[in-house]
């Protein structure tokens, strides 16, 4: 938790520095010691406390000045000088997709606009037209970033939701009150927002479990007890991180019951309720009317077994035909993360990663993982350090002397940019030589959608293009999909043999699940990647995975759960 404080305050400090003006490689260093401190194995102080701050990776006399007068402190003076010089309202402005931090002193500065509220309504006035060198599209793309932003608030995203679930779980297993705890409700099912943290905890004595809430590390507010309902009291409190969390504590011979009607949407449950009413059964508190008696199930398999269906897993409960498609065809065999042989899409320090490459194939290899791909940015996108063709000549040396030393396959590919017609970055000499290429759009989301899905069918066309990276280019509630016809990309793909990504960042999962199915249906096939720029980000393939199940996709549809010679053969 160190680590992570100090990793949002440099953060801050990165995002500050931008919105003074200041020089973008600045901030840039610190995004990165960010990220490094961030996937830190050891605890900063520690390292601090050992005089080896120097010896990370891109940290420097200036930053281990900084990290130490934070360490001592607790506070950084540089940090609290750029907040109090920063209005909170271009703060807030610049959380708005296509809001940078020049547009958002310019908003500031020539309109006066002082929050979101604001710019929307100057927005639809047309009155951001009238500064120049802007337009309509303008106009178009902060209203459409306006929206994304409105839809996230008061919801938090599953890579932030499921960590804090996972520390408060393991706090309360440990209490001699609490004999289990489970997640439930859309946390659960691995929606990408969620509103908060749901928690269910079995206990004998619900009331002193739920007083203990109060003894919680992350409680920012007393703990609100509410009335029993059922077999369940219930309690609520806000935490520091932002969620609001809420635990139900059941009776343990009622706990698996209250865990499924904790969990599905309510179309899955009164779906089910409708199916088990139609076969003789009935489902209350009191559990399931099974021959002239209550029974009591103990566990949810059990349940939807006594009931004559298949488990469905927590991610297909959503109402969306599972129980007819258990009926009728039987349920898919998700895909699951000790599946995954590999990750076909990182990034290492020659561009814009924390990790050497010889430090991202040893953590691959700590995975278990059969092959991991290196694949940096290319030249054009100057911000990332991306690589020019000598640059990736060089790596592509280094790759294989690791791929020697190591005996382990870590691959020599690249993440292209798709440029503005269509093009791409490199020219198909080098793209031929590399394992795996990723081509992403990174700039330009303002073409209208005709030039958007022309530029990611032209790419897909090149044969040496073996994934389209992050397709859609959204970011959760900071920027919405950028204006492209999937279906006419679904099909260019389906025709070129070409993957798709799902992109595991906790801030892009994209595709989404929809189209991650409309893909299915296609016979499109899907790479979960993390795009990881450091040690920590390949954690986050389980968040890439959320996305797959809940579009019930099996190891056939996704690449990497197939060994390394059987995407060779595909790609080629």
């Amino acid at each position: 938790m160190t680590n992570l404080a100090l990793a949002r305050a440099f953060f801050e400090i990165a995002d500050l520095m931008d919105l003074d003006g200041d020089n973008q490689f600045k901030a840039n260093a610190y995004r990165k010691a960010a990220r490094t401190i961030e996937a830190l194995p050891e605890d900063i102080k520690d390292v601090h406390d050992a005089g080896r701050l120097q010896d990370i990776p891109g940290i420097g006399p200036a930053l281990a000045a900084k990290i130490r007068e934070w360490i001592l402190t607790g506070s950084i003076k540089q940090l609290a000088s750029l907040r109090r010089r920063i209005p909170e309202e271009l703060v807030e402005i610049t959380s708005i997709a296509g809001v940078g931090p020049k547009l958002a002193h310019r908003l500031h500065d020539e309109l006066g606009i002082t929050n979101i509220d604001e710019l929307e309504a100057a927005c639809r006035k047309r009155q951001i037209r009238t500064l120049k060198g802007l337009g309509a599209r303008t106009e178009w793309n902060v209203l459409r970033g306006i929206e994304a932003f409105r839809q996230r608030e008061g919801q938090v995203l599953l890579g932030v939701a499921w960590p804090i679930a996972e520390e408060i779980k393991a706090h309360l297993e440990i209490l001699p009150t609490v004999e289990a705890v489970h997640v439930m409700g859309a946390l659960r099912r691995r929606e990408e927002l969620v509103a908060g943290i749901e928690l269910i905890v079995a206990s004998s004595d619900p009331a002193q479990a739920l007083a203990q809430l109060a003894d919680l590390p992350y409680a920012a507010s007393e703990v609100d007890i509410q009335n029993s309902n059922g077999n369940l009291l219930r309690g609520a409190l806000q935490l520091r991180a932002g969620p609001r969390l809420e635990v139900a504590v059941s009776e343990p011979s009622a706990f698996p019951l209250a865990l499924w009607q904790g969990t599905g949407t309510e179309t899955h449950i009164e779906a089910l309720l409708t199916f088990a009413r139609e076969h003789g059964f009935q489902i209350e508190d009191k559990g399931i009317w099974i021959d002239g008696k209550w029974v009591m199930p103990k566990s949810e398999h059990e349940l939807y077994e006594l009931i004559g269906l298949p488990f469905i897993p927590p991610e297909m409960r959503a109402g969306k035909g599972e129980i007819e498609v258990a009926v009728k065809d039987g349920l898919p065999i998700l895909v699951e993360l000790r599946d995954l042989r590999g990750d076909l899409h990182c990034h290492s320090r020659w561009s814009d990663g924390v990790l050497t490459l010889e430090e991202m194939a040893r953590a691959a290899q700590a995975k278990g993982y059969e092959y991991l791909a290196v694949c940096d940015h290319s030249q054009s996108l100057k911000i990332a350090r991306g690589l020019d063709p000598e640059q990736l000549k060089e790596q592509h040396r280094d790759i294989l002397q690791i791929r020697e030393r190591l005996g382990f396959n870590l691959l020599s590919g690249t993440e292209v940019d798709i440029l503005a017609d269509g093009s791409l970055d490199l020219p198909d000499s080098v793209l031929a030589r590399r394992d795996v290429v990723v081509a992403s759009i990174h700039s330009g989301f303002r073409q209208d959608e005709k030039q958007l899905t022309m530029r990611v069918m032209k790419a897909m066309e090149n044969p040496h293009v073996d994934i389209i990276g992050h397709p859609t280019g959204r970011l959760l509630g900071r920027r919405a999909p950028y204006a492209i016809d999937m279906e006419k990309i679904m099909e260019k793909a389906a025709k070129t043999g070409c993957v798709l990504e799902i992109n595991a960042s906790p801030d892009r999962l994209d595709l989404n699940d929809v189209h991650a199915q409309m893909a299915q249906t296609l016979g499109v096939k899907i790479a979960i990647n993390t795009d990881a720029h450091s040690r920590a980000e390949l954690e986050n393939m389980y968040l890439g995975l959320s996305v797959a199940r809940r579009a019930w996709l099996a190891t056939d549809d996704v690449i990497n759960t197939w060994s390394w010679p059987a995407i060779q053969q595909y790609f080629s």
